[in-house]
């Protein structure tokens, strides 16, 4: 093997232990900035890591009327490979609570939402995350998520789940 040849690998062996440390390439943006603006509030977009860094979950949690009332959340995952990272289909659970202007609780649980991680359109609104404004007092509603995690499925199930950090976004509702 020559001296060149041995650079080269080398070099090669670098790039590829440099990419299966580093953060995924995140495309594009899951928050809808067009729908945020006059209809709703949306928390920071924000990327998780699994402990392992092998799972990525890019994630926003948004509040709004586009719809009618209720709560959303985005996300997209990714896992890594040898080589770069790419978007995977996922499983994003938690548990969620929906308070309005007098800090009543209007609902709560818990979720699970699928994304298909093929489909560029990540926004989730559950039936669970929908509620009635009737007699509810105008007001800063709040929408808090807790406890989420994203984990990938299908062929990548094995990998760690991304930790997703409690999020709360408020919003003038009803």
């Amino acid at each position: 093997m020559t001296t060149k040849m041995i650079r080269v690998l080398a070099a090669v062996c670098m790039t590829v232990a440099t990419t299966a440390g580093a953060a995924p390439s995140h495309t594009g943006s899951v928050a809808p900035a067009v729908r945020q603006a006059a209809d709703g509030s949306c928390t920071p977009e924000t990327d998780s890591y699994s402990s392992d860094r092998w799972t990525s979950a890019r994630w926003t949690a948004c509040l709004g009327t586009y719809g009618g009332p209720h709560g959303s959340f985005q996300a997209k995952c990714w896992g890594g490979q040898a080589i770069g990272w790419s978007q995977k289909s996922c499983r994003v659970s938690g548990r969620f609570e929906i308070r309005d202007g007098l800090k009543k609780v209007v609902k709560s649980g818990g979720f699970g939402l699928s994304y298909n991680g093929l489909i560029d359109g990540p926004t989730v609104t559950t039936n669970a995350f929908r509620f009635n404004c009737d007699g509810r007092p105008h007001g800063q509603f709040t929408f808090k998520t807790s406890d989420t995690k994203a984990k990938l499925t299908g062929n990548y199930s094995h990998y760690e789940a991304a930790s997703i950090p409690d999020a709360t976004v408020t919003h003038s509702m009803c």
